[in-house]
């Protein structure tokens, strides 16, 4: 065996594989992201693990056609690689270029318009130092925009047809925080492995503040691209407001929560007190009785 080597994985041979820097077959995110990977083969996604000859799985690239992207774009005719992973002290021997141009060396035989990416400073995606020395430049930008995070995500394209139109992000949040006006949801897709236990972590937390979670599972691409976010696979609402666009932890998620508690009580008191000031002025304050 090489040094190192890419291997396309399939329904057959994705059990024995190293998922996302998780090798255990008994975690439920690994378990998950192996039955969500088998379904997904069928709609031409591609995952590929970088494998080394000493330490096995050492990394992996994930992607798929952009009908059937699990990332808030409109990528027609385009790749849009989900994920890019070099684990640890295997980073800087150029080793993600040799997963990136595997990724190329596909949309260029299927003919594709190009190759597109959601880049972040977030520790969950990927940066984008290595797409564009790759060649990659920037089609777009959003905010995340919750309470978790603010930090800017980028959509970088490389195009292998020059006058192919650009991609974009299609993150809508209104329309989707009516839907979840009352009560904390939690919507959760299995293409990210940590989002599992994430979400079972917030919904135990929840309940010690005597809230009942409603997790929603999200089951195909086009609900995913549905999400406000541009994470796009996972988001908490509360009340109709989207306080995390991306996993996070029990103990993050309760700051958060506290916060809205202390914002709320602050605007319920100013509330009063602008009543009581109005009434005031009408002349309709309540008297006080003489003794």
């Amino acid at each position: 065996m090489r040094a190192y080597e890419v291997v396309d994985t399939n329904a057959d041979n994705i059990g024995g594989c190293g998922l996302c820097g998780n090798k255990s077959a008994n975690n439920l995110g690994h378990r998950r992201k192996t039955n969500w990977l088998k379904e997904r083969y069928a709609e031409g996604l591609r995952y590929k693990v970088l494998r080394s000859g000493k330490f096995g799985d050492i990394g992996m690239i994930e992607y798929a056609l952009g009908n059937h992207a699990w990332r808030p774009v409109e990528a027609e005719g385009y790749v849009v690689i989900h994920c890019l992973w070099v684990y640890g002290k295997h980073k800087g021997k150029g080793l993600g270029s040799l997963l990136l141009e595997s990724c190329l060396e596909d949309a260029r035989k299927s003919n594709c318009r190009g190759v597109a990416v959601v880049t972040s400073s977030d520790s969950l995606m990927a940066g984008s130092d290595l797409f564009i020395k790759a060649g990659f430049v920037s089609a777009d930008r959003i905010i995340g925009s919750s309470e978790a995070s603010v930090a800017p995500y980028e959509l970088l394209v490389k195009k292998l047809e020059k006058t192919a139109p650009d991609p974009r992000f299609i993150v809508e949040r209104e329309r989707v925080l009516k839907r979840y006006k009352k009560g904390l949801t939690i919507l959760a897709a299995d293409q990210c492995p940590y989002v599992a236990k994430s979400a079972e972590r917030i919904a135990e937390a929840s309940r010690t503040l005597g809230l009942e979670p409603r997790v929603v599972r999200v089951g195909n691409a086009k609900a995913s691209r549905e999400l406000p976010t541009p994470y796009g696979v996972f988001s908490i609402i509360y009340d109709g407001k989207l306080i995390a666009h991306r996993p996070i932890s029990a103990t993050r998620f309760m700051s958060i929560m506290r916060r809205n508690a202390e914002q709320g009580a602050g605007a319920n008191a100013g509330e009063r007190e602008a009543v009581a000031v109005a009434n005031e002025r009408r002349g309709r304050a309540p008297r006080h009785r003489s003794s």
